[in-house]
């Protein structure tokens, strides 16, 4: 063989194996873009199922802070409709009777969702709160814009957990919405001034309130802490 020859084919072979590697280091590279892809939805399907696990607890934590500084018998009055609230949802489910999503873990009713109920019921109790401590204005505004926020967030992971649908999450989100302000318009426009003049209706008051109270705490053991174990 002549050196043109050997040089043609030395050349050929060195250009194969050029464009074989940048076949492999693509490919490699590919797959690495590809696990990395993968990796990062799995981190932010197990931090957003952490933050769905974690929101009931947070919203209780933010309701009962709600309480706390209030120390009135309003207090009293909107843990009674928080009970409420939630047996609404449990009658609208029962009426509604629609199924979950297919993905979701549980076969009960879907619609509404008692998650978002639950969470805009407290969403407006915090913000209508701070409304009668010191109204609503530019400063106020958007500390509650932020607290909505957050309420939807959480609302949200439902959907994107697979236990709801979005119109089931909708409607459990604006159920607790109106509830929350209707709850708090008959405390102003008629209990109040029943309250304040009415020994019975105080003790009333007081009564389911504190019952409302304690059937939440044994709730929260039976349903949210003994069925995790």
């Amino acid at each position: 063989m002549s050196n043109s020859a050997t040089t043609r084919v030395s050349t050929d072979n060195n250009t194969n194996d050029v464009e074989q590697q940048q076949v492999i280091i693509g490919a490699l590279e590919h797959e690495a873009f590809v696990d990395s892809d993968e990796l990062t939805r799995f981190n932010s399907n197990r931090l957003e199922a952490t933050l769905n696990h974690l929101s009931k607890w947070l919203m209780v934590a933010l309701f009962s802070l709600v309480l706390i500084f209030r120390r009135d018998a309003k207090a009293i009055w909107l843990s009674m409709g928080a009970i409420l609230n939630v047996g609404l949802s449990i009658t609208l489910k029962k009426i509604l009777n629609q199924e979950r999503p297919s993905s979701a873990s549980k076969s009960d009713p879907g619609m509404p969702s008692s998650h978002a109920q639950s969470i805009f019921y407290i969403v407006f109790v915090v913000i209508l709160s701070m409304r009668d401590w010191v109204g609503m204005n530019v400063s106020t505004a958007p500390f509650a814009g932020v607290v909505l926020a957050f309420g939807s967030y959480f609302a949200w992971l439902r959907v994107s957990q697979g236990f709801h649908t979005i119109s089931q999450v909708v409607v459990g989100a604006v159920a607790g919405s109106l509830f929350s302000g209707l709850w708090f318009w008959l405390w102003d426009a008629i209990v109040y001034e029943a309250f304040i003049s009415n020994f019975w209706i105080r003790l009333l008051v007081v009564v389911v309130g504190i019952g409302s109270i304690l059937r939440f705490a044994v709730f929260t053991i039976q349903h949210w802490i003994l069925n995790e174990h």
